[in-house]
């Protein structure tokens, strides 16, 4: 039965909607912690009308050389925070997603996926994905990468196509934007340069010396930042020393703790569809689409973090030619199935709205994970107001919005500074080790400590237990039990989420 034009619109209408849903209980799901210093800079740039050169929040650190790799992020989140506040901070985090989905399906449905059964399924395989990236998404700056990248393969896809260079022309303002808002940019630069060189010794056409040009001067549009120079030679630093990899959540492998199922579970069938299609429909498969996605698959298993940009390698590369090819005789897309599927993601975009907790005031809607009642209890004490603060890592962003009057020790903007022989996240860790604890809050002169009041162990799901041999684990913390058990500091205030130690004098 073949399908009318409004019902075809309207369930891809309700599509979105519910993708947009999906996003907004994510994004009012969490506060993330970095925002507070994200904000915090962003309204400092708009004060004093020029990115930061120097750090301005850490007392550690003093007013040491800081490039901020996402200032043009930071200027459009405290915009819009003046405007309408974290909803509508949250409302352009929720559309980056969004748009670069919408997207991809334009792109593949035009060129690759003509049937509705195939982009029914294709969009299946998108909700999977944005699903599996919902941990790397919400109000983050790390959005504008996906959006980026997404528009990247797709201007080089397009010429991979039609052989038109209009459409590069594109790479030389969108590399320049991507490097002002995020330090991602230099995957952007390097999947530009591979593509250059993967023309030049594959394809012999006379358009490469273009090619040759007009990437080079989209990677030269990269230094045309107000940073230059300084914005590799700072972001060099994560290069070097991959200590952060290890020891920064979000920078782990997705085979660590806790196991990221989802991301593995999508990777293995987006990946297995693709060699199927390759080994049984003998239909040759574009080199240049291969290269990308192995390249895509070894970032994304050293760090979860890298996630999002194999999503989207493999909804443009790895999908659509074995999605045409199964599909191209199977499954019927019937009137009933089209209405069945309206009536599922009406009740479901429903559902999620009904469950997301919308906020105005995000330094206050999270107090279970942040600590809000210390940060009160810090104002209503003036006398502490002037004391040396060491802050929990996690903490750092929440209090230099939440508390700019008294600077941290450490916060997630710089934990690759070099720093008293190594990195400022490795002086951070230093304070934990047993036996450490005391000498280096005398080294430093700290006088209140903020920490968390329980320590969240580590508890093996029944696959880690069983399979991989992981154990149940409380996480001993060397720093706390050394304030308790010590003369020398006293607790001055301590609730469910943080507590307070001052230096007896």
């Amino acid at each position: 039965m073949i399908l009318s034009t409004v019902q075809r619109r309207g369930a891809w209408l309700l599509y979105y909607i519910f993708l947009a849903a999906l996003l907004a209980a994510n994004s009012f799901g969490y506060l993330d912690p970095d925002f507070g210093w994200h904000l915090k800079v962003g309204e400092t740039i708009a004060r004093e009308r020029s990115v930061p050169s120097e750090q301005l929040y850490m007392w550690s650190l003093g007013e040491a050389h800081w490039v901020d790799h996402e200032w043009l992020s930071n200027l459009i989140t405290y915009g819009l925070w003046s405007l309408g506040g974290y909803v509508a901070v949250s409302v352009f985090f929720i559309l980056l997603p969004l748009i670069s989905l919408a997207l991809i399906n334009r792109y593949v449905f035009n060129n690759y996926l003509h049937k509705t059964r195939e982009q029914v399924a294709f969009a299946c395989f998108g909700t999977a994905a944005l699903f599996a990236c919902l941990p790397h998404f919400g109000v983050r700056m790390q959005e504008f990468s996906f959006l980026f990248f997404s528009i990247l393969l797709i201007i080089i896809d397009q010429y991979r196509r039609t052989l038109n260079l209009k459409n590069i022309y594109w790479l030389i303002p969108l590399l320049f934007v991507w490097a002002c808002t995020h330090g991602s940019f230099l995957i952007g630069v390097a999947t530009v340069l591979g593509w250059i060189f993967y023309e030049l010794l594959f394809k012999r056409r006379e358009t490469n010396k273009f090619i040759f040009l007009i990437g080079a001067l989209a990677i030269a549009a990269t230094l045309a930042t107000p940073y230059g120079l300084k914005l590799y030679s700072f972001l060099s630093d994560y290069g070097t020393n991959r200590y952060y990899l290890s020891h920064i959540e979000e920078w782990r492998s997705p085979y660590s703790h806790s196991i990221r199922y989802d991301q593995i579970i999508y990777t293995l069938i987006s990946f297995t569809l693709m060699l199927g299609a390759w080994l049984f429909s003998k239909q040759r498969w574009p080199l240049w689409q291969f290269l990308i996605l192995m390249a895509l698959l070894a970032a994304a298993t050293r760090s979860v973090r890298h996630f999002p940009l194999l999503a989207v390698g493999t909804l443009l590369f790895a999908l659509p030619n074995p999605l045409s090819n199964l599909l191209n005789k199977t499954l019927p897309y019937s009137k009933m199935l089209n209405n069945l599927l309206i009536v599922c993601l009406f009740l479901a975009s429903l559902g999620l709205v009904a469950q997301s907790k919308f906020t105005k005031n995000p330094f206050q809607s999270y107090c279970q994970n942040f600590p809000c009642g210390a940060v009160q209890f810090l104002r209503d004490k003036a006398e502490y107001s002037s004391l040396k603060l060491f802050n929990d890592y996690g903490w750092g962003g929440y209090l230099i919005a939440a508390r700019p009057e008294q600077k941290v020790f450490i916060d997630g903007r710089l934990p690759q500074y070099p720093f008293a022989g190594h990195t400022m996240l490795e002086e951070y860790s230093e304070f934990f080790k047993i036996g450490n604890s005391e000498k280096k809050l005398d080294e430093y002169g700290i006088e209140l400590i903020m920490f968390k009041s329980k320590e969240k162990p580590f508890e093996p799901d029944w696959i880690e237990r069983f399979v991989l041999g992981k154990e149940y684990k409380t996480r001993f913390n060397p720093l706390i039990e050394f304030l308790k058990n010590s003369q020398r500091w006293k607790v001055i205030y301590s609730d469910e989420t943080a507590t307070l130690y001052a230096r007896v004098n």
